[in-house]
């Protein structure tokens, strides 16, 4: 009895080796097909989102790949069939690698070391999300990296004000904490620019949304996009601070397409009116592979860069440590092509589950 259940145990073994590999190089050709998606049939939601998951389709495709590999070596019942499965799979593997290299490097500038002539700045993105202002690890943070502009989305401005009553503390912190003097509120009390230098003029565009089936009593279809001019003296920035709404469902995503389309007119208008550096950053609610990020970039001449020329990811779920996992680069940047980008980084985890973007930009030297 004993021989019988060693035998049988022996025959088992190679037919499960067998299936893993099945199942790996079945995979590899499913989560890269997923990938492909993205850039072949943009234009629907869910295809479009595949564009969130790319580096986790690559990381499974890889491992699908490597499995299946090993799975050469094994004898299979239908060998010819697991041949052809594993080349497609390598096909499908190495089409979505490149695509997604040559995405990456698409539009994008590469970081240099400032000339010494121009404005060097350092500017801090944070999406928030409705994070108290006055919290500490927040505070801390901002006291230690000194930024010249804040950025930040989803404040609840109104509901700041409260906090900071509550506490009996200077409503906006402005100069304090790390925050810089001069402050700029968008009339939808969402976006909020804080800033070393005067804000000449300021203009808060709000985008209408559709409600989505289910919708919350704090979920807010509409959405503003935030410009702002900063004054520096012997020139100008434009600022345009975004973020439009998360594509979860179709009508949210249409949403986010009506409010990119929006924002492509904010930066036409800003370039018709004033010829000066430009930059565009916010919680775009887009992987830096989606083809209408991509789209905005490339037809207003805008370049962008990565922290270590790879995108890293900003907002996760759930928790921190599984961000590499569980989360996606929805928070980016672009600059007109005058602005030079001296260096882009992450921040540590601060409370929201954003990550802050840090961006250190030099402006033109003045003429």
């Amino acid at each position: 009895m004993s021989s019988l259940n060693s035998k049988r145990r022996r025959s088992v073994l190679p037919a499960l080796a067998s299936l893993i590999c099945w199942c790996g190089s079945l995979g590899a050709l499913v989560f890269s097909a997923l990938g492909i998606s993205a850039f072949v049939a943009p234009d629907f939601w869910f295809t479009d989102n595949m564009s969130f998951f790319l580096r986790q389709f690559l990381a499974a495709g890889l491992l699908g790949c490597a499995a299946a590999a090993l799975g050469l070596l094994l004898p299979h019942r239908f060998a010819r069939t697991y041949r052809l499965m594993f080349g497609l799979a390598l096909v499908a593997f190495a089409g979505l690698t490149a695509l997604t290299a040559i995405r990456t490097l698409e539009n994008t500038v590469e970081t240099r070391i400032p000339s010494g002539n121009g404005l060097t700045l350092k500017v801090i993105s944070i999406n928030v999300e409705r994070l108290f202002l006055g919290d500490r690890r927040l505070t801390r943070f901002l006291e230690r990296e000194k930024p010249d502009i804040i950025v930040l989305q989803e404040v609840m401005w109104w509901l700041q004000e409260r906090r900071w009553e509550r506490f009996e503390l200077p409503v906006g912190s402005t100069g304090e904490n790390g925050f810089p003097e001069f402050l700029s509120v968008g009339s939808a009390e969402s976006l909020v620019v804080y800033s070393r230098f005067p804000v000449l003029q300021t203009t808060s565009k709000i985008v209408r949304g559709d409600l989505h089936e289910g919708a919350s009593v704090i979920y807010e279809a509409d959405r503003e996009i935030l410009e702002a001019t900063l004054d520096m003296g012997d020139r100008q920035l434009n600022l345009v601070s975004v973020h439009p709404d998360s594509p979860r469902d179709n009508t949210r995503w249409q949403n986010k397409r009506r409010y990119f389309a929006e924002v492509d007119k904010s930066i036409r208008d800003l370039r018709y009116k004033n010829t000066g550096p430009l930059l565009v950053i916010g919680d775009w609610n887009s992987a830096p592979w989606s083809t209408r990020f991509q789209k905005t970039l490339a037809e207003n001449n805008l370049g962008t860069a990565y922290p270590g020329g790879w995108p890293r990811t900003t907002r996760f779920f759930f928790d921190h440590r599984l961000r590499w996992i569980l989360g996606a680069p929805v928070d980016q940047f672009a600059v007109s092509d005058d602005i030079k980008v001296r260096s882009v980084s992450t921040g540590p985890h601060v409370g929201s589950d954003h990550l802050p973007l840090i961006i250190e930009i030099e402006l033109p030297a003045k003429n």
